[in-house]
């Protein structure tokens, strides 16, 4: 479509024609012919796609979950192989974030009406909370509640609870944006769902009830109403793998290339040593699919991954990811019904036990194995090797090891490794950190314009305070009240 070709040429003057305007509420609301509206809702969605989704939290995280391995001895940046982040590293997530998806998102909202103009303000009101989402994952307090007053150019710092309740107020506001009947809806300008609402409200019941169950283990909250919330918010989330949110790339061109074919570009990085072995030790079909054969050892088919923190190997004796996450017309899956049956059943084993989340689990890795192709009789084959969950040793252990397959180079496998301690890894060799990092450390931004709020957290604002756990990782699993 001719959007998706000119979108990448317009985002940065797009989203630099934005800065300008940065929240003037003056602007009046009710003006649904504004063309700047139609022109940044794709620069909102796909900078939100590149550079949040698939961006540090997914690439750092999963770096340090060991999903994939830097094939390299140092860097000539700060060394994130072994943990190491400087507060410049930091600034780049930060300003994805705040200064490009939330301010955009916020401009859109000024000039679009909720009531008349719900399609837009919806949109931009869901990615604003979603964007929101992942700034506290990243870094626990940040501002909120001050962020975008043009009043307040210090905001305080919310802590994560406030802000965890506030995005779920704006999640609920969205959704309710969305299913209005609306003046207009977006049509080729909406490069992920094309303007089908429908499926923009079924991504975001997905991602509130990711984020309900996010808050299960969390002090002072119960695991099994957060459960039963998220129980809730699926009924209207996807209903199969056809509801995918699905970034379709073109590839072939400068700025459509899928961002994971970018980054592995550069040559660097390997199919983790650990990941690889999980898989092989699972006899798992999907091992082909997520990692290229080594070149060294065509044309026999042989799968090998780096040791993450290891000694640099020669690039062709170990597996690239697979073109089905890398190659540049590949899809970027923002979310999928696979994961939501693993949320399903995590919160079904939280409010029942084991016995009743074994059919939402293994549904969830069958979801998976059919989005990627893998034959049937390999499907069956695997799951009738796979325990029921309630012959499981550690049930929770075992779905989330699932799950962390499933979410393969998504910032869910960083999320559900903070929250629950699974799957279980080795701190990498001449780590800077005493164990794998818990959030990210503070932006360069932060420090030299609002010292005084961020100091205000109490947390560390160096390399230690990576090892500070955020709040809704803060109290294990077992520790939490209503869960089994």
């Amino acid at each position: 479509m001719w959007m998706k070709r000119i979108v990448p040429a317009l985002l940065p003057l797009v989203l630099a024609a934005g800065c300008k305007d940065f929240l003037d509420v003056n602007e009046n609301p009710n003006s649904p012919e504004d063309a700047r509206v139609d022109l940044t809702l794709p620069a909102v969605i796909v900078t939100f796609g590149h550079s949040v989704l698939a961006g540090a939290p997914a690439l750092w995280g999963g770096e340090w979950t060991q999903q994939f391995s830097y094939n390299r001895l140092t860097r000539s940046y700060s060394e994130i192989h072994r943990y190491e982040l400087s507060s410049l590293n930091a600034d780049f997530p930060w300003a994805f974030a705040y200064a490009q998806v939330m301010n955009e998102a916020h401009n859109i909202m000024n000039r679009t009406d909720p009531q008349d103009d719900g399609a837009y303000h919806g949109i931009a009101k869901f990615l604003f909370a979603w964007s929101m989402s992942y700034v506290t994952d990243m870094w626990g307090p940040v501002p909120f509640t001050q962020a975008f007053d043009t009043g307040t150019p210090d905001p305080v710092y919310d802590d994560q609870k406030t802000v965890y309740d506030g995005v779920h107020v704006l999640l609920e506001e969205a959704i309710a944006e969305m299913q209005r009947p609306a003046t207009r809806t977006p049509t080729t300008n909406d490069l992920l769902y094309a303007g089908n609402m429908a499926n923009w409200v079924k991504l975001a019941r997905t991602i509130q009830a990711r984020l309900h169950l996010r808050m299960a283990y969390a002090p002072g909250e119960n695991a099994a109403d957060r459960a039963q919330q998220a129980l809730t918010a699926l009924q209207q989330g996807f209903a199969s793998n056809a509801d995918d949110a699905d970034m379709v790339y073109q590839g072939g061109e400068p700025g459509w290339r899928q961002p994971f074919w970018t980054f592995q570009d550069l040559a660097a990085w390997s199919a983790s040593e650990y990941f690889v072995e999980l898989l092989r030790g699972r006899n798992d079909p999907r091992l082909p699919i997520a990692v290229a054969p080594t070149l060294s050892d065509l044309p026999t088919l042989v799968y090998r991954g780096h040791q993450n923190g290891g000694d640099q190997v020669n690039d062709s004796t170990v597996s690239d990811v697979g073109p089905y996450f890398a190659a540049e017309n590949a899809s970027l899956n923002w979310a999928s019904y696979a994961d939501l049956k693993f949320i399903e059943a995590e919160a079904r084993l939280i409010l029942n036990g084991a016995a009743a989340a074994d059919a939402a689990y293994r549904a969830g890795i069958r979801a998976n194995m059919e989005k990627m192709g893998v034959a049937q009789g390999a499907i069956t084959a695997y799951l009738a090797a796979r325990p029921p969950l309630q012959n499981a040793t550690n049930p929770l252990e075992e779905l989330i090891t699932e799950k962390y397959i499933a979410n393969f180079l998504k910032a869910e496998a960083w999320n559900d490794w903070r929250r629950t301690g699974y799957p279980q890894l080795q701190i990498v060799e001449g780590a800077v950190l005493p164990g794998i990092p818990q959030r990210v450390r503070a932006p360069a931004s932060e420090l030299a314009s609002n010292a005084v709020n961020l100091a205000a957290t109490g947390i560390p604002t160096g390399l230690d305070g990576m090892s500070v756990k955020v709040w809704w990782a803060s109290q294990g699993p077992s520790q939490a009240a209503g869960s089994r």
